[in-house]
């Protein structure tokens, strides 16, 4: 299974430091931060579109999201 992912919003780099230091190198958790700016060029399927929402919706309410691993279909794919 993948790790939780656990994503940042690039305007809390704070909140990316302290998750760096607090999960240190855990195996079953990856911290990224989010760097994504504009929309996306691409075409989505439909439950992409509403993963990502609700992942863009957690970002801007409390500065991170959680995806647990079993919810990722890949290492690149959030």
């Amino acid at each position: 299974m993948l790790p939780g992912l656990l994503i940042i919003s690039v305007f809390r780099p704070d909140l990316y430091e302290d998750a760096l230091r607090a999960i240190g190198v855990a195996s079953d958790v990856t911290v990224v931060l989010d760097r994504r700016v504009g929309e996306r060029r691409r075409r989505e399927r439909a439950d992409d579109d509403r993963r990502r929402r609700a992942v863009a919706d957690q970002l801007r309410a409390h500065g991170w999201a959680w995806i647990p691993g079993k919810e990722r279909r890949s290492p690149i794919n959030f």
